[in-house]
């Protein structure tokens, strides 16, 4: 086996649809999906052959597929979840594993992940950033079907990181670490140890701030709660992609988190993604193989 990429995108063709008759406040226009302000381009987005030629360009088994981060929209709640999960559901193949889409803060989002994972169609599922406070009834269903879950970061609104592209820059690092520091010091790895997170872009700035987290806990800072786990013991617990760029970061994923949940990710077809590390996608194709495989309800998916 020659691996998996962890970390790419597409458009479903239902959300393309919706555009076209300008639902859900979506429109298309100049080769771009308008959505909430933002502009995707469409070409490779759209294009789910293209994701085909890549995977086999790079010589990979497949790519585990999840929605560009504009299309989370928890504001848009079930219906929205509906449209994107079913256009998610026609680009399922065997090369092509897709991650469903929860409406996150939704009181039935833990129904809709139970059925989603029932089908045998999704592999897990992919969430943004957006605060994960009340979330312990999802986190119980995720943990009762040891759900593969992708943490992708949303849009910071810290209207400082609007120059230089530090909306991505800096803005995409910071809110992955801010979703794992929700997950360690609200003990979520703790308490459902048999979700698989997996943290986008090497897991932001988690590892760089791994030591200061545990300094605040030993100095009994306001507001730490006691945790289950050490901080390092909890960093552990979660999967991440290798997509940051620099080789000494990548060495200190891999003292973090573990070099055996350093998994190879690319984010296709984003401008800021890269090649995929072949031998580390060979190294980790049965860890991804077992991870990534679809779910079923009631059964261990690995």
């Amino acid at each position: 086996m020659t691996g998996w990429d962890v970390h790419t995108h597409l458009i479903p063709p239902t959300v393309l649809s919706a555009a076209g008759q300008r639902a859900f406040g979506l429109g298309i226009e100049d080769g771009f999906l308008l959505v909430d302000g933002e502009r995707l381009p469409l070409k490779r987005l759209a294009d789910p052959a293209a994701l085909l030629h890549w995977i086999d360009e790079q010589e990979l088994d497949g790519a585990i597929v999840s929605v560009p981060p504009a299309l989370f929209r928890y504001d848009q709640g079930v219906e929205w979840a509906a449209l994107v999960n079913q256009g998610l559901r026609e680009l399922a193949t065997p090369q092509l594993r897709v991650l469903g889409h929860l409406p996150l803060h939704d009181v039935d989002a833990g129904d809709v992940a139970a059925e989603l994972a029932s089908e045998g169609v999704f592999s897990g599922f992919a969430i943004g950033t957006a605060g994960y406070a009340g979330l312990d009834p999802v986190w119980e269903v995720l943990h009762s079907l040891e759900a593969f879950t992708l943490i992708h970061p949303s849009h910071s609104h810290d209207e400082r990181l609007g120059r230089y592209y530090l909306s991505n820059l800096l803005g995409n690092p910071y809110e992955t670490g801010l979703a794992a520091a929700e997950l360690v010091f609200g003990d979520v790895v703790g308490r459902y140890p048999g979700i698989r997170f997996c943290l986008c872009h090497g897991g932001g700035v988690t590892a760089a701030l791994a030591g200061r987290w545990q300094r605040g806990i030993d100095t009994e800072r306001p507001g730490i709660e006691p945790l289950s786990l050490p901080v390092a013991e909890a960093l552990q617990r979660f999967y991440v992609d290798d997509l940051v760029h620099d080789d000494a970061v990548r060495a200190l994923l891999g003292a973090t988190f573990g070099a055996e949940r350093v998994l190879a990710g690319s984010d296709w077809p984003f401008p800021m993604g890269d090649q995929v590390d072949r031998g580390r996608a060979a190294a980790r194709s049965t860890v991804c193989e077992q991870l990534t495989r679809p779910l079923k309800k009631g059964a261990v998916s690995a």
